[in-house]
């Protein structure tokens, strides 16, 4: 019993080592942090050594585990500037389900290696330690001790003073007490009534419960949500301003255009897309906002397509990509579209540009759709997908490369994911000249709107270019209605407000 103790407090104490590696926002020691971080390691050895009655290898187990989620936690801030928060560990299925969407980011050799030394430790602990001998006490004993640690930590995450931002809290509490406490708040009653009211009163809820506020014929509205897109233009001089003439014409054309402020950086289109459709801020949601469809699946959530629908359009989503990717597969429909078109109907050879479906081909399906859709108003948002990285695992040839820019003064290595990352914006470009050109030719009007959902994960060259701004940009054209653009800046929950605006003039 006594060598069971040491091995216990052994383990809770080498449980603040890792932390300390946290970049930028290691925690601060304090006795509290102590006392609220103490029972959840507590928990976890019982339940690992009830299951292996092993408690030496329970302890390197967790030990290697915070290590491994604290080396996750840095790899994302310095990718994505943000550390994990707890509605990750809901995605780690994603990540084995689309490995190349995730795990480069690791790195190739802790990929590798890390699954390795793991299998080796465990194999090599197994071995070596003996199971404890079976008594009673013990068998009845833990579960009772695993019971009230589970309310003390309850107890404590539900008392901790939370600002949602995770850098902050992690700094104040700690990774592990974080992540507890977003769990545990996260699951309130209150919480969850907080958001009910919340969804019950936004912006299309009201839209979506009266049919025909439009009195004439509507056009159809075509949205593209383009993957990591923005201006880049803006990130270094040496890039050619024709890279994007497209997208400059249209917004000469445009109803109005400017740059999107979203709430993501270099990932997490599900936040900025939430925020569209739903026309809430990001902030609206509380700790529902890292996540919202998997948190929201369940509860009633009106959208632009919802309020589209009760006016007669028939709501289409294109995405080359898994249906249940996000959960999008159950959310959409009770956001009110009709028809989810995934990956499985493009050809994944043909249609392909890099790893992913190309713009193109994207395009293309929507114009099928607008041509196979005649009886009814269409509203289609569009999901793309060919610019998603990492883009470090693409290669480019030096003619093609240097074709993208009026100089070179960039390092190589960064010219050439600058370079692939171009690419991509060109055929983004093309994908706007290709349904601008469908829509000026065809009879029925058409809106077409135009956004960025991040801007991409290139950590180097924003660092060596001192670049810190996380807006993408937008526009809205309408096939009959040229005219001078009006150049605003907006928040991602007003775009659709505005597209709907329009629908109505």
């Amino acid at each position: 019993m006594i060598d069971f103790i040491v091995i216990l407090f052994s383990t809770i104490g080498f449980s603040f080592l890792p932390e300390r590696l946290l970049k930028p926002h290691a925690p601060k020691i304090t006795f509290k942090n102590i006392f609220q971080q103490g029972p959840i390691i507590t928990l976890i050895f019982l339940c690992l050594t009830l299951i292996v009655q092993r408690p030496i290898f329970s302890g390197i187990a967790i030990f290697v585990f915070l290590v491994i989620m604290l080396g996750v936690s840095n790899t994302k801030f310095s990718t994505l500037r943000e550390p994990m928060v707890f509605s990750d560990f809901m995605m780690f299925s994603q990540a084995f389900k689309h490995p190349r969407l995730y795990f480069p980011f690791l790195g190739l050799a802790p990929v590798i290696i890390m699954p390795l030394l793991i299998i080796g430790l465990i194999i090599l602990v197994l071995l070596l330690e003996p199971a404890l001998a079976f008594t009673w006490q013990r068998f009845l004993a833990t579960p009772l001790a695993i019971t009230a640690l589970y309310f003390a930590i309850k107890r404590n995450a539900l008392s901790s003073p939370l600002s949602l931002e995770p850098v902050i809290d992690n700094t104040e509490l700690g990774l592990i007490n974080t992540v507890a406490a977003y769990l545990f708040q996260s699951r309130t009653v209150s919480h969850k009534e907080k958001i009910k009211q919340t969804l019950r009163t936004a912006p299309f809820y009201s839209l979506s419960a009266h049919k025909k506020t439009i009195q004439r014929k509507p056009p159809n509205i075509t949205v593209i949500q383009s993957e990591s897109f923005f201006d880049a233009r803006r990130l270094h001089p040496s890039i050619k301003t024709d890279i994007l003439k497209n997208f400059d014409h249209c917004k000469q054309e445009s109803v109005q255009c400017g740059e999107l402020n979203v709430p993501a950086w270099g990932a997490n289109t599900m936040r900025t897309e939430f925020s569209f459709l739903t026309g809430l801020a990001y902030e609206d949601l509380g700790f529902y906002r890292y996540y919202p469809y998997e948190y929201l699946s369940d509860m009633p959530v009106t959208s632009i397509a919802s309020a589209l629908k009760q006016q007669g359009y028939y709501c289409v989503c294109i995405h080359p990509h898994p249906a249940s990717f996000f959960g999008r597969d159950k959310i959409f429909p009770q956001m009110g579209f009709d028809e989810f078109i995934d990956g499985s109907a493009f050809d994944t050879k043909a249609d392909k540009f890099g790893p992913y479906i190309s713009d193109q081909a994207v395009a293309q399906k929507v114009l099928d759709v607008t041509q196979q859709k005649t009886d009814k108003p269409l509203f289609i948002f569009v999901i793309t997908m060919e610019n998603h990285g990492p883009l470090h695992l693409e290669k480019i040839d030096p003619q093609e490369q240097a074709s993208y820019f009026k100089s070179n003064s960039l390092s190589a290595k960064q010219d050439d994911e600058l370079g692939i990352y171009l690419r991509h914006l060109n055929n983004a470009d093309q994908m706007i000249k290709s349904l601008k050109t469908a829509y000026s030719k065809a009879q029925q009007n058409t809106l077409f709107c135009f956004y960025g959902d991040h801007v991409p994960s290139l950590p180097k060259i924003y660092s060596e270019n001192e670049y810190d701004n996380p807006n993408s940009d937008y526009f809205i054209w309408r096939s009959s209605k040229k005219k001078s653009s009006n150049i605003k800046d907006l928040p991602i929950q007003s775009l659709a407000h505005l597209l709907l605006n329009e629908v109505r003039n």
